[in-house]
């Protein structure tokens, strides 16, 4: 059995690279998933989830990975398993979830400029999206009715591993004995808005990037020369 953590919020592989040079650890990117199910080499893998969501596509994206991994696959919802995140663990072959994990499973959201024309264009992209939220989460057997997940999408709301498991969303609630309390300041602390990623943020990192390629390319200049200098000198 070989543990997967899938940790706070989900980026692309690009961004996660900037956001960890500027200290942030709690992040997933496809290329976790993928260089940890390579290690796993078909072993029984558990993806341990503890994550508030974020990009769509990376949550498809991740679920299609564990969707084509040989090996049996289950997901275990830590604390949060919200948003995309709970798209990610929908491939495994089974979800379970230890109690007082908060679940949430709500409605793609996005934002748009423009003129009416654009904002009737975002609000049918966005149900679009919805729709195919929906179709990741029916293609388990055993889940409730379109219309009764599209109810609870629209709550928008947390809601416990008992109630993720009537709708079929889960399999199993595990260790149910002695459940200990949330804590009150971590739920307010992870429920707030997404990290912001600026533009500022990204010229550093690519400034960084840059500045280390610089580096390397005259380290090797000077490997060079040092040997062109060595091999003239043993004639």
């Amino acid at each position: 059995m070989v543990d997967i953590p899938l940790r706070g919020e989900l980026w692309d592989n690009d961004s996660a690279d900037v956001l960890r040079w500027w200290g942030w650890r709690d992040i997933t990117a496809p290329m976790d998933i993928q260089a940890a199910l390579e290690a796993a080499g078909g072993d029984e893998v558990t993806l341990l989830v503890n994550s508030p969501g974020g990009d769509m596509a990376v949550g498809g994206e991740i679920r299609s990975m564990l969707r084509r991994y040989k090996g049996k696959t289950m997901a275990l919802f830590q604390g949060f398993g919200a948003s995309a995140a709970t798209l990610a663990a929908s491939a495994c072959n089974v979800i379970r979830s230890e109690p007082g994990a908060l679940l949430c499973y709500h409605n793609p959201s996005g934002g748009a400029e423009g003129d009416f024309h654009e904002m009737k264009r975002s609000a049918q992209a966005l149900k679009n999206a919805r729709d195919c939220v929906l179709e990741m989460y029916e293609a388990r057997k055993g889940v409730k009715s379109q219309e009764e997940l599209i109810s609870l999408m629209d709550k928008n709301i947390w809601i416990s591993p008992s109630q993720a498991l009537e709708y079929g969303l889960i399999d199993e609630v595990v260790g149910l004995e002695e459940p200990e309390a949330e804590d009150p300041a971590a739920f307010v602390a992870a429920a707030g808005g997404r990290i912001r990623l600026t533009a500022a943020m990204r010229r550093s990192y690519q400034e960084h990037v840059a500045a280390e390629r610089a580096q390397a390319a005259r380290e090797e200049q000077a490997r060079r020369a040092f040997a062109r200098i060595k091999a003239l000198a043993s004639y």
